[in-house]
């Protein structure tokens, strides 16, 4: 099959969720009344909001999932639509749902806590992606929490020379197969240090890189991210931008989505993971929390031109941010 020329910059395949928020002084212990500060309504889920992250970013993205006509799945396409992702390629499903996430944040520190019912969650089969679909984006980007995971939705996107990002969470045996099959391989130090045996995301980001993979990053919040191009060089460290952290939920996810579309836009990978890093600082640190916290490409470029030093040869990444939208 001759690929045609891609429509979309990153195609998300994974997990949406409606998280309804509230907001304590600090996280109590069991047992404990606490008054709530305030509550909200957002979307979230991993592959959902790193595709809205890269729409906000200026990248031209499209979302799949299989949903029904209810509360959650009319608010999920919503702020989609908002954000400018393309929806026209959910399958309709009475009995598809987002999940549905509460979530209790720490007002003190930014943590969060979920809890979620993922119920009526349907993922996507590879049955439902036709090849033209998935030759129309320029990267894939998967995630994975439990199993059925979707190996052969990513075999099926290689065999058409589509890279893919993966955003893996948990700590299932079936992350495996995953693992040897992804172009990027970029997961929280959590899932990084179970699976890979090691104490530290530098030791696991060493222990995970393997050819002919393009990438393997590891993050870890506020310490940064280490991240190797190659089983045989040392990971590098990219330092975290240090912000003032006001929710850290959905950070993790933004990086994911400003990854994607710098591998799309053909950054290389440290250029990847400094504009990543930088969306997930912003994030962390935006005002009302949820999808309003996710940045534009102007304001991920002030941030840059302010944190870089005049002589720092990375400045020259930030014509090339403010122009994502000019693509």
């Amino acid at each position: 099959m001759t690929r045609p020329q891609p429509v979309f910059d990153v195609l998300g395949v994974g997990i949406s969720a409606v998280d309804d928020t509230l907001t304590v002084k600090t996280f109590p212990g069991a047992g404990a009344k606490v008054p709530v500060l305030a509550s909200a309504r957002h979307g979230g889920g991993l592959a959902c909001t790193a595709v809205a992250a890269a729409a906000v970013l200026g990248g031209k993205t499209a979302y799949v999932a299989r949903f029904g006509n209810d509360d959650l799945s009319d608010y999920i396409r919503k702020i989609l639509l908002e954000r400018g992702v393309d929806i026209s390629h959910i399958i309709p499903d009475a009995a598809g749902q987002p999940y549905h996430s509460r979530i209790v944040i720490d007002h003190a520190s930014g943590e969060r806590t979920i809890f979620y019912d993922q119920s009526r969650f349907k993922p996507v089969d590879v049955a439902d992606m036709p090849e033209h679909l998935l030759a129309s984006a320029r990267v894939l980007l998967v995630d994975f929490l439990t199993a059925p995971g979707p190996l052969e939705l990513i075999i099926k996107a290689r065999r058409l020379n589509v890279p893919v990002v993966i955003d893996i969470e948990g700590q299932s045996a079936e992350a495996a197969p995953l693992l040897e099959q992804v172009d990027h391989l970029v997961a929280p130090e959590e899932f990084a240090t179970w699976f890979s045996g090691k104490h530290t995301p530098e030791a696991a980001c060493a222990a995970l890189a393997r050819a002919p993979r393009a990438a393997t990053v590891v993050t870890a919040g506020a310490a940064g991210c280490w991240w190797t191009d190659s089983a045989d060089r040392k990971p590098n460290h990219q330092p975290a931008f240090l912000m003032q952290a006001v929710n850290t939920n959905g950070c993790g996810d933004a990086f994911h989505g400003a990854y994607a579309l710098a591998v799309a836009r053909g950054f290389s990978i440290a250029e990847a993971v400094l504009l990543a890093s930088a969306c997930a600082a912003i994030k962390a640190a935006g005002p009302g929390g949820g999808w309003d916290a996710l940045p534009t490409a102007a304001r991920v470029a002030e941030l840059l031109r302010q944190r870089l030093a005049a002589s720092d040869t990375r400045r020259d990444i930030i014509g090339r941010i403010e122009n994502l939208g000019n693509f």
